[in-house]
């Protein structure tokens, strides 16, 4: 008995293809947030003078971008991970697709041999 394949060498190249940006794009992204998660560590110390407030809000403008732009390389990797979802998405549909096919035309391919033995042993 012969065994369908469950994805064409297409959808499988894709995957191969695409497995080692989306392993790279998920290690930048968790290595973001560990590096998020190590600065946003308390300070021991409140300045007390007005010079050390201000050094303070300075500090602080720095880690908000630093976010800011921690942020938005999260984002850009969230996006790449979400087109290459989508392409592998994509070609599955189209081998489903495909497979439906070959199973319609194995169906009329039977039926079509089926009628021809029938009409031969008449």
């Amino acid at each position: 008995m012969l065994k369908k394949p469950i994805m064409s060498l297409g959808t499988i190249n894709t995957i191969l293809n695409t497995a080692p940006m989306v392993i790279q794009g998920a290690t930048r992204l968790i290595k973001l947030i560990r590096d998020r998660g190590i600065e946003n560590k308390p300070e021991e110390e409140i300045p007390d003078t007005i010079d050390g407030i201000k050094n303070e809000v300075d500090r602080l403008h720095q880690r908000l971008d630093t976010n800011d732009e921690s942020n938005v390389e999260q984002i850009k990797l969230i996006e790449e991970l979400a087109k290459q979802n989508e392409s592998l998405a994509t070609q599955l549909k189209k081998t489903i697709t495909h497979l439906n096919r070959m199973s319609f035309l194995a169906v009329i391919a039977f039926l079509i041999s089926i009628f021809c033995l029938v009409y031969l042993i008449q």
